[in-house]
């Protein structure tokens, strides 16, 4: 039986009415609850519809019936449980017949749809009824596919911003990779970024590398090879180009996307290598999604590097990368009150060095640069704190932020510290570069002069400068001591000796020594550090 002339204008009008009813509704924001009401109403007026079901993904992407009219459970369940063989089904339940149809795109069943008629209206009008469910089908197709494609861009937009939130930043790539996953369905993922060391002055290239959404790679725990041997033979990394990345990497239909810096166009801060599946292209919502991820990856590098560059004036990077793991580890930072190690390194016979030496500024300024820049790289491996540099004296702390070693830890420290930091100075100061300093008559007595303390202090961020410090009447008298140490000497408070003594058979000290210190009624009491076994 083929439609009568009368139900093919019947069809084409509905088709036209309906699409414009569903275009009204998408420039009127409705939800797909209100669009599919009103699709309803117009169909049960025009054409006798007594229900009307669809069962697709709602805007959260969670699969959803939409009920309307006289849809019992018992006509919904046996909607649902209908498998589709062919296009379009029909059943019989009380006195009336229900045509039911997949929403299918691009071959792809995202639900099914189902209209309800009374008996009496479809006798002998099974093919129009077909042709009718089979056009809204139609029509919803491209209407929820639009809806949902939109919503699941945006969920997985929030996916990718949510993911790249987490405090750890490798954590943060691994939930975006499986983010972009559903997006992209890339075979292989590969994101470099740049981590500046402020004190090496060097740029260290770190990268997350996924097979699908697995990673099977990073620079800490599971190198990649082939890729190390580029970075090291490449020496504009960042800015390399796509087709010879691929090359090397001996990928294929690949996209690359550089992370370029907001200031300094010409410098990437890193890239995003995509290789994709089975030659093909990316589709208009992966690029969105790269181009948005890259965006956000790009902000979140420069606000990690900007963040590790501050608290790289205190900590050294092992800290660092340990300290910003830590959600909210700014509160680590809060001054408290806290038994912390004081050392203070004052160069010995500073003033000579400047003023009969040295002399200019650009010189007296390279020097302490390099002198203090080697005491804190020569000491950052023992975990201390950098508390200051003033002139020519280095303060450290040791035990912030996390005060995990013992008393007995921090002061065995302490004491290698020192030693190190008068061995290292000797080093320098025989140096090439210090050839002036060598030939001066007082070279002898030039050295560092060190004091060390174990007291109780407050501790944090501390001023209008956010300076990481401590202060008590113990860092004052660590000063003291440094004051009162003659050159390459390491005075420590009787506290100091005490523990070491009592821990350690490592360490000799000299006998008791007094001094007077402003303030204070009682003399303190003092040792010095001689030559450890």
């Amino acid at each position: 039986m083929t439609l009568t002339y009368e139900q093919i204008k019947s069809v084409w009008t509905l088709n036209n009415k309906i699409d414009n009813l569903l275009e009204n509704c998408r420039i009127a924001n409705k939800n797909i609850q209100s669009t599919l009401y009103e699709v309803y109403k117009y169909i049960e007026n025009e054409i006798k519809v007594s229900s009307f079901f669809v069962e697709t993904q709602n805007e959260k992407l969670i699969m959803t019936d939409f009920c309307f009219g006289n849809y019992t459970e018992e006509i919904k369940n046996e909607t649902i449980k209908l498998k589709f063989e062919n296009e379009i089904n029909c059943f019989s339940i009380g006195d009336h017949t229900y045509y039911i149809t997949p929403l299918d795109v691009s071959g792809k069943i995202i639900g099914k749809i189902s209209i309800g008629i009374k008996k009496s209206n479809a006798v002998n009008n099974d093919e129009y009824f077909f042709e009718v469910v089979s056009l809204i089908s139609e029509l919803l197709d491209t209407y929820l596919f639009a809806i949902q494609s939109e919503c699941l861009k945006q969920s997985l937009i929030m996916g990718l911003q949510n993911s790249l939130a987490e405090a750890d930043i490798n954590e943060s790539l691994k939930k975006a990779a499986n983010v972009l996953y559903e997006g992209v369905n890339f075979k292989h993922l590969l994101i470099v970024y740049d981590d500046f060391d402020i004190l090496n002055e060097t740029n260290n290239i770190k990268y997350v590398y996924f097979d699908k959404n697995k990673l099977i790679n990073d620079d800490v725990e599971k190198p990649f090879a082939l890729l190390e041997n580029i970075i090291k033979t490449e020496k504009n990394f960042f800015n390399i180009e796509s087709e010879k990345l691929q090359s090397l990497l001996g990928k294929q239909n690949t996209y690359i996307s550089y992370l370029r810096n907001e200031i300094y166009n010409e410098r990437s801060l890193g890239f995003i290598f995509i290789e994709t599946e089975n030659n093909k292209p990316l589709t208009i919502m992966g690029k969105e999604l790269i181009l948005i991820f890259k965006e956000e990856l790009r902000q979140r590098v420069i606000d990690l590097n900007r963040e590790k560059s501050s608290l790289r004036h205190y900590f050294s990077n092992q800290i660092i990368s340990k300290l910003i793991k830590i959600k909210n580890y700014e509160k680590l930072l809060l001054p408290k009150e806290a038994e912390v190690g004081v050392l203070f390194a004052d160069l010995s016979g500073f003033t000579k060095i400047s003023e009969q030496i040295l002399v200019t500024p650009n010189k007296i300024s390279n020097f302490i640069n390099e002198w203090s820049k080697g005491v804190v790289k020569r000491l950052f491996p023992f975990g201390v704190v950098l508390d200051k540099i003033i002139g020519d004296c280095v303060m450290l702390l040791f035990g912030p932020p996390f005060y995990e070693d013992s008393k007995e830890e921090t002061i065995n420290k302490m004491l290698m510290g020192a030693k190190i930091i008068v061995d290292f100075t000797r080093e320098y100061l025989e140096m090439p570069q210090n050839k002036l300093i060598q030939k001066h008559p007082d070279f002898h007595s030039f050295g560092v002069s060190i004091g060390i303390n174990y007291c109780h202090s407050i501790v944090g961020i501390i001023g209008p400068n956010k300076n990481l410090t401590a202060f008590s009447s113990g860092v004052n008298i660590t000063s003291r001591l440094q004051h009162l140490a003659k050159n390459n000497e390491i005075l420590i408070t009787e506290r100091v000796k005490n523990i070491a003594s009592n821990t350690s058979n490592d360490w000799h000290f000299s006998e008791k020594k007094y001094t007077l210190v402003k303030n204070i009624e009682d003399p303190l009491l003092y040792y010095s550090l001689v030559e450890n076994k």
